[in-house]
């Protein structure tokens, strides 16, 4: 009966929100949260095992909270009063269900005073990230590696500033409990241990708390070691419950049933603990509910040999290599020091009997991690995505990696610093390299500090919701170099690429022994930039450093790479001569870089074709056709990358054909092309699907030149239907409304031609500003086409008028 009045809710609550999951109307949702929050607190939680109890409490305590915030103070303040009320006697109830010593204890007063330690913590933080300076892009050698060192030892008293902050907070939490639930039983022995970026030394003021708790060994063998686990059960809800409390922890944290789509924007993202979510409770209350695999529940509350075996073999394979990974690499926070050290030694003695399995998991993660975190290839789908995930682009392309070298070398140090001294010190990589990486490291730890810092909250993402046009893409670059100034950021990304590709080597053992010491060269300088989408750098450096069209004949293969950067910086700045000169430049010189040739193949006809020279683009094409097959499957490894520039190559054919009026021609090669592009093996790959829609609304186009209205009308719909799914440039949506338009008007249905043309209207308006719609050209197209409709409609009136009479 609670769980079908739950089910109701959940249902009530997803139509209030958008189709992404998004709450239209918070206030709407509080009560709702307010009655689940009931349901979980005085019906589920007296159901069911003593784990389901606890998960229940610590789902209510959550949904009281989201009801919370979601009510302004001003507006409904006797609701807001009841809510509040709610929470109050829940915690006050839960103490008493806790068995709790100091039951008088207010939880809700405990948060208070955690929320003064926090806010104390980030403002300090705040303070001394305005202290820090942005490094120049032009600056002398010397001056930069001084200040790249600088900025090293910066990040480096930062990060362990906030980290000895942070553990002291969630000490304060501890004690709390400790003091709430009074003595464990049998005066176990136990220690909190802190895991993830807190044990890296790379914790933010707005990051999640994942641990586990150890208790004494032996412990497991005594009669009353099942309290004692309750004990400690019972001090992880009541640990949880404060932080929610807090006011920071995201609802889809708590994993809700039927709220599994649900987007919560309303609350402040910030201190919380491990998500519920099946494929993560990395807390000690664990996996509480099972997987749809074979994966079970699990917790991790245990003595060290017992919390130690979840790094064997069945184990590993059974719940996943990220839990033994976080396993490896703990910190104290709480508790007893000899535990802890215990817990240190028995881990390195327990790696080592054992070691050539965790490094055979090691290399199974890695070869994944490096196709999930490639730094080159993420960076270049930035462009096709409305937003870019900080954490995941930039603080896991290098911290990821730096941590799996360390491993691969059997170093178990802590924090990615000390990992890089480490190798170091044991002469697997030189004083360049270590400089290198810890300012990656540094960069990328500065990112995330300044992105959640600015916005108050965890909040990964930089860039903008939605682009209207294709321009707008370069939008997200733009935010992301903001962070940290264009010269950290382009070397950040230049020495991830670099250790990523010795990590390659090293997972598909292509060479004997790998060497893992590398140096920024030119080429990843000018490769970066021009995934940065800074070409007037790229102009700049190229025309005033050593790479002038006066240079000797016989110039290397990067120098090629590097004039090739320049003339795409050419033409992105649409200066199409200058691009299409160094470009045939090029040509004149020998490359073995089949790679070259292909992006040659990609940018030429794009240079003729806005040059209006159609018909020598396609001779291009059609000369070069046989060689681009033979250098896609020299250099180009699989069918999907094949086929995106296949695609490519074969829409700025159709393009040309359409600008020669050779409709049928074209719509031939935009259909191949829309095949091509389909074949993309990248689900996630927006620019794969703005290509489909650009060619549907291509096709229906030429339908639209050959009169065939019907059918270049379903065109437009298919390329509207991609546009509702995915974030596509407004604009291509606005050309889908026009062609609509034109097509309902020259069937003389006048209703759906002025609908289509006042949508494409009413959609340009809403991202041109006022004071420019009155110059936009296509909003004055448009609002004539609406005037053109209404002008015919009064002269089919008046015709159907007269034929009547």
């Amino acid at each position: 009966m609670a769980q079908e009045k739950l089910d109701k809710l959940s249902d009530r609550l997803m139509k209030i929100c958008d189709k992404e999951g998004k709450e239209k109307s918070p206030e709407k949702l509080a009560p709702i949260f307010h009655k689940m929050g009931q349901i979980y607190w005085k019906k589920l939680s007296k159901q069911g095992d003593s784990r389901t109890n606890k998960l229940c409490l610590i789902r209510s305590a959550a949904l009281f909270n989201a009801a919370i915030v979601r009510q302004p103070v001003k507006k409904f303040k006797q609701s807001l009063k009841t809510f509040k009320q709610s929470l109050k006697t829940f915690c006050k109830e839960l103490l008493e269900t806790a068995h709790a010593k100091k039951r008088d204890a207010d939880l809700l007063q405990v948060a208070e005073g955690v929320k003064k330690k926090v806010e104390k913590m980030r403002e300090e933080t705040k303070e001394t990230l305005r202290e820090l300076q942005n490094i120049p892009y032009k600056v002398a050698n010397r001056e930069r590696s001084e200040k790249e060192e600088e900025k090293i030892e910066d990040m480096k008293s930062i990060q362990d500033e906030i980290t000895e902050k942070y553990k002291s907070i969630m000490e304060h939490i501890s004690k709390e409990c400790q003091g709430i639930m009074g003595e464990c039983p049998g005066s176990c022995k136990f220690v909190v241990t802190g895991m993830g970026s807190l044990a890296r030394c790379e914790i933010t003021p707005y990051s999640d708390f994942e641990h586990i708790i150890l208790l004494e060994e032996g412990v497991q063998k005594k009669e009353n070691y099942g309290k004692i686990l309750e004990y400690f059960r019972w001090f992880s809800v009541i640990f949880q419950v404060i932080v929610i409390n807090l006011g920071e922890t995201i609802l889809p944290c708590v994993a809700i049933p039927g709220l599994e789509n649900f987007f919560d924007a309303n609350t402040k993202r910030g201190i919380s603990f491990d998500s519920l979510a099946a494929h993560a409770c990395k807390i000690p209350l664990g996996r509480m509910e099972e997987m749809d695999d074979e994966s079970s529940t699990f917790e991790l509350i245990k003595p060290v040999s017992e919390m130690l075996h979840f790094l064997d073999e069945s184990e590993v394979l059974k719940n996943g290599y990220r839990l033994p990974d976080v396993l490896m690499n703990v910190c104290k926070v709480y508790g007893d020091d000899e535990l802890y050290l215990q817990y240190s030694e028995d881990l390195e003695k327990k790696l080592e009997t054992n070691k050539s399995f965790h490094k055979q998991q090691l290399i199974v993660q890695l070869k994944k991690d490096l196709k999930s975190f490639d730094a080159f290839e993420s960076l270049y789908a930035v462009f096709a995505e409305s937003q870019c995930n900080i954490k995941r682009l930039v603080y896991r392309s290098i911290s990821l990696f730096v941590s799996a070298l360390g491993r691969l070398n059997s170093i178990n140090a802590r924090s990615s610093f000390k990992i890089i001294d480490k190798l170091k010190d044991n002469g697997i990589i030189n004083d360049d390299t270590a400089h290198h990486l810890s300012y990656a490291v540094a960069v990328s730890c500065q990112v995330r500090l300044e992105v959640y810092t600015k916005r108050g909250r965890q909040d990964d993402c930089v860039g903008g919701k939605e682009v209207y046009d294709v321009e707008d893409y370069r939008k997200q670059y733009d935010s992301l170099v903001q962070t940290v100034g264009e010269r950290s950021m382009v070397d950040c990304f230049g020495i991830a690429d670099n250790l990523q590709k010795a990590l390659r080597h090293e997972v598909e053992q292509t060479e004997a022994n790998v060497d893992f010491n590398f140096t920024l060269k030119p080429i990843d300088t000018f490769r970066m930039l021009l995934l940065f989408h800074l070409d007037s750098l790229i102009i700049d450096e190229w025309e005033w450093d050593s790479y002038s069209p006066e240079q000797a004949i016989n110039i290397l293969e990067d120098d090629l790479r590097i004039l090739w950067c320049a003339s795409y910086a050419y033409y992105n700045k649409k200066q199409y001569s200058e691009s299409l000169e160094l470009l045939e430049r090029i040509e004149k010189h020998e490359t073995k870089d089949p790679g070259l040739n292909i992006d040659m193949m990609h940018c030429k006809p794009w240079c003729l074709y806005h040059m209006g020279k159609y018909d020598d683009a396609l001779q291009l094409i059609e000369d070069n056709e046989q060689q681009l097959n033979s250098d896609l499957e020299r250099s180009i490894s699989t069918a999907s990358h094949r086929n995106y520039f296949r695609s490519n190559v074969l829409y700025i054919s159709a393009l040309c054909q359409y600008e020669l009026k050779n409709y049928g021609s074209a719509i031939k090669e935009f259909t191949e092309a829309k095949t091509r592009a389909s074949e993309v093996n990248q689900p996630d790959w927006a620019l794969k699907e703005l290509n489909k829609a650009e060619c549907y609304n291509l096709i229906g186009r030429c339908l639209y030149k050959l009169g065939e209205y019907d059918s270049a009308i379903e065109e437009a719909k298919q390329s509207l239907e991609i546009g509702e799914v995915h974030n596509i440039p407004k604009t291509e949506i606005c050309e889908c409304y026009k062609l609509l338009g034109e097509c309902y008007l020259k069937k003389y249905d006048c209703k759906e031609a002025r609908r289509n043309f006042q949508t494409e209207l009413n959609l340009r308006c809403k991202f041109v500003s006022g004071e420019r719609q009155g110059s936009d050209k296509k909003i004055k197209a448009a609002r004539n086409n609406i005037q053109l409709v209404k002008t015919c409609r009064h002269h089919l009136v008046t015709l159907l008028f007269y034929n009547c009479c």
